[in-house]
């Protein structure tokens, strides 16, 4: 019996080790986009600007909005969502604000551009990324900004464990050493602190459907989501021993019903 529950354990680890580290990596590259239209641009879904706003259409020059926020002929609004699909994944970007300090509302994702942004080490070096409109006619504002503001909400189609965050400050910057960020997961608040260099927070290991990024900067500083990089959420070693422990009690009947 002990022998056989050495083995069920040595079975079980190796295989939560085995998921772990075969799990590939997708990158959620949201600063790559500038105005010179690059072929490499990491733009939302859909064709011909047909699920989001670009600077002809209601966004500023240059960027990608959830809904039109400049007055023109089409109704203006402050709500909608921008996607983007990797693989078996797919992103979608919400935004809520407290324009006036009283109930959240709905306000518009943006995607800021930037006239160039560069990689470093695999990751943001400069550029931009996403941020939130909340006031109509004011796109000058289009980061994630202030406390208890607003609210930027990455939802994905299943589980994923976050591997790393790439956030830039206002004016297309790389965080610091000390540097922090409001990262709500399942209802539940968490600081992060970025460490020093071109990508500020690798390992987080938040697993979820659904992450709503706010600030919590020292200073008061604002920010846009640069990168996420994800992993399909991987069971825990107990999903993995229920499994083996339905297979063993299925091998005893099937071991019961033959001895018959």
């Amino acid at each position: 019996m002990k022998t056989t529950i050495k083995l069920l354990a040595a079975v079980v680890g190796c295989l939560s080790f085995a998921a772990a580290n075969a799990v590939p990596t997708t990158n959620f590259n949201f600063y790559k986009l500038d105005t010179n239209g690059a072929t490499t641009d990491f733009t939302p879904n859909g064709v011909n600007g047909t699920n989001f706003f670009n600077g002809a259409s209601g966004c500023s020059s240059g960027d990608l909005c959830s809904s039109k926020v400049f007055d023109g002929n089409w109704t203006k609004s402050l709500a909608g969502s921008l996607s983007y699909t990797l693989g078996e994944f797919t992103a979608t970007a919400t935004a809520t604000s407290k324009p006036s300090r009283g109930d959240r509302v709905a306000a518009s994702v943006v995607q800021d551009s930037v006239g160039t942004w560069t990689t470093v080490n695999g990751h943001a070096g400069t550029g931009a990324g996403l941020g939130v409109y909340h006031t109509f006619n004011h796109t000058s504002d289009d980061n994630v900004q202030s406390d208890d503001l607003e609210w930027l909400t990455i939802t994905f189609n299943k589980a994923v464990t976050i591997k790393g965050i790439g956030l830039q400050k206002d004016g297309h910057a790389n965080f610091t050493v000390d540097d922090k960020f409001k990262l709500a997961v399942a209802g539940a608040s968490n600081n992060l602190t970025f460490k020093a260099g071109a990508f500020n927070a690798y390992d987080v290991g938040f697993t979820g459907t659904s992450f709503t990024f706010s600030t919590g900067c020292l200073g008061g500083d604002q920010f846009y989501l640069s990168e996420l990089d994800v992993v399909a959420a991987v069971p825990e070693p107990e999903t993995y021993a229920l499994m083996l422990a339905g297979l063993g009690v299925v091998g005893f009947v099937a071991k019961r019903r033959k001895t018959r």
